[in-house]
C-alpha cells in the first residue's frame, strides 16, 4: 500500500484527488491546505511514499516547498500538480527536485500511473508538458539553450532513440511496444541515461536534453 500526501489550498481538488487516488493500492494519509502546515508537520511524521504538490500554493509556493522537502529528504517522491504550463515552473519546479509535474486535469488513472512510476524510481512528465518544454527549446534564440550535445554523445543509438521519446512524453508502454522490447527493458535502457546525463528523474533528464537546466 503507496501511503500519499497532497498538499493543496483548494478543498474541491483535495478531495477530486481522494477520490482519484482511493482504491486497493494506494491511500491518501493526510492533507495539508498549505505548504507552512506541511513543512512542519511532515518531517515529525513518518514520511509518505509521495507527495501530490499544488504549484499555485499561498504564501509559500509549491517549488519553494519542495526545495525545502528535498533538501531534508532527498529521496521523497513529489509530484507537481497544476492548471496551467508555465514553462519557467516547468523548469524550477525539475531544479527544486519534483519526480514529475502533471496537469490538474489529467486523468484519474494517469495521476495513479505517475504515482506509482515515481515510488517505483522512475519519473513522469505528462506529454502537454514534455511537449511545452519541447517548443520552449525550439523558440528560445539563447545560446544556453542548447542541447547537451557532449552528453548526448555519450549515449547510444537506442538510448538517444528512446529519450527523444522520453521528451515526447511517451510512456514507458508506448515505447516498449513501438520498439518492440518489454518494459523492462526500457527501464534498463532509462537507468542508463540517467547515469551517463548525470540525472535521477524523466524530468531531469528531459530539461537537460532540451539545454533547460541552467541554473546560472
Amino acid at each position: 500500500m503507496l501511503n500519499i500526501c497532497i498538499i493543496e489550498d483548494d478543498g474541491l481538488a483535495a478531495d477530486l484527488l481522494k477520490e482519484y487516488i482511493a482504491g486497493d493500492d494506494m491511500s491518501v494519509v493526510r492533507h495539508y491546505s498549505s505548504a507552512e502546515d506541511a513543512l512542519a508537520n511532515i518531517p515529525r511524521l513518518p514520511l509518505p511514499d509521495a507527495i501530490l504538490m499544488d504549484v499555485g500554493l499561498p504564501g509559500v509556493s509549491g517549488v519553494q516547498a519542495t526545495a525545502e522537502l528535498k533538501a531534508q529528504f532527498p529521496d521523497l517522491e513529489i509530484i507537481m500538480l497544476t492548471t496551467f504550463e508555465d514553462s519557467d515552473t516547468i523548469i524550477n519546479s525539475i531544479r527544486a527536485g519534483a519526480s514529475g509535474y502533471l496537469l490538474k486535469a489529467s486523468r484519474a488513472e494517469e495521476i495513479r500511473s505517475a504515482i506509482r512510476q515515481v515510488c517505483q524510481g522512475g519519473s513522469t512528465l505528462s506529454g502537454s508538458v514534455a511537449r511545452k518544454l519541447l517548443r520552449e527549446f525550439q523558440q528560445s534564440p539563447e545560446p544556453q539553450a542548447r542541447p547537451d550535445e557532449l552528453s548526448r554523445e555519450m549515449l547510444t543509438d537506442r538510448e538517444r532513440m528512446i529519450l527523444d521519446r522520453l521528451i515526447k512524453g511517451d510512456s514507458y508502454k508506448v515505447i516498449a511496444a513501438d520498439l518492440a522490447i518489454s518494459v523492462h527493458t526500457v527501464n534498463n535502457h532509462i537507468r542508463h541515461i540517467y547515469r551517463k546525463l548525470h540525472v535521477s528523474s524523466r524530468a531531469a533528464a528531459v530539461a537537460k536534453s532540451l539545454g533547460l537546466n541552467d541554473t546560472s
